[in-house]
């Protein structure tokens, strides 16, 4: 007969469970770069797109959320100060002031 005190088997092989309230590490805090990007969320900046990307105009855009690097180059997701459509940029293509 077991003791009260004695752990039950089920309990040495539970995985304790991730609530929501837990932080999630893929979500990016707001104002905080993630590793090697230049530029964090918020700031105002020169977008000048390439002469692919005929729908989406230069001037200034809000940095709405940092990407992960791809091909080697660091992403923006950026909001359009003048009418608020919203495109996904490589940092090479900012600029900080024009």
């Amino acid at each position: 007969m077991k003791s009260k005190d004695a752990p039950s088997e089920l309990n040495l092989y539970e995985i304790p469970f991730k609530g929501t309230d837990a932080p999630s590490d893929h979500r990016q805090k707001k104002g905080v770069p993630m590793a090697g990007h230049k530029y964090r969320v918020g700031q105002i900046l020169f977008f000048s797109p390439s002469i692919f990307e005929a729908a989406s105009r230069k001037g200034a855009y809000r940095v709405v959320r940092l990407l992960p690097a791809e091909g080697g180059n660091n992403q923006y997701r950026l909001k359009s100060e003048a009418d608020g459509h919203e495109c996904v940029v490589r940092e090479s293509q900012l600029a900080s002031s024009w």
